[in-house]
């Protein structure tokens, strides 16, 4: 694992944590089921491949492992359908600008994967404790 996972890693964890409800449970942005959230993923909607949106809370919800892994067409335009529920068109819109030319997004010339990560972690620990999770 390289600085780079373990920050998303850390990311996808924090984005779950912020989605919790006081007992810990998230819902799936595409299907909607309940689950506690260290049992789901943190799906992105943009393919984290995209640098430029890997990091982006708008771009990673809470997703079952179901749908996460079920990544086709249909998967897009649900998980699209939803988040445009959630944080409107224009907010989606911005992310699937930031997709088709990466050098829009100032922050990803220099990301420090480490310094992020810790910053990650920081921000996960205080939302576990304030949770009591």
């Amino acid at each position: 694992m390289g600085d780079r996972d373990d920050c998303l890693r850390a990311f996808c964890q924090l984005r779950r944590l912020q989605e919790a409800n006081d007992n810990g449970y998230v819902q799936c942005v595409v299907c909607k089921r309940i689950l506690p959230w260290n049992e789901c993923d943190g799906g992105h909607f943009i393919d984290r491949r995209y640098r430029s949106t890997e990091i982006e809370p708008d771009n990673v919800w809470p997703e079952c492992p179901e749908c996460n892994r079920n990544v086709d067409s249909d998967h897009e335009i649900a998980y699209g359908a939803e988040l445009t529920g959630l944080i409107g068109g224009t907010r989606v819109s911005r992310l699937l600008w930031l997709r088709v030319d990466e050098r829009r997004n100032p922050c990803n010339r220099h990301r420090d994967y480490k310094a992020l990560t810790a910053c990650f972690n920081a921000e996960i620990r205080k939302i576990r404790k304030e949770k009591g999770l």
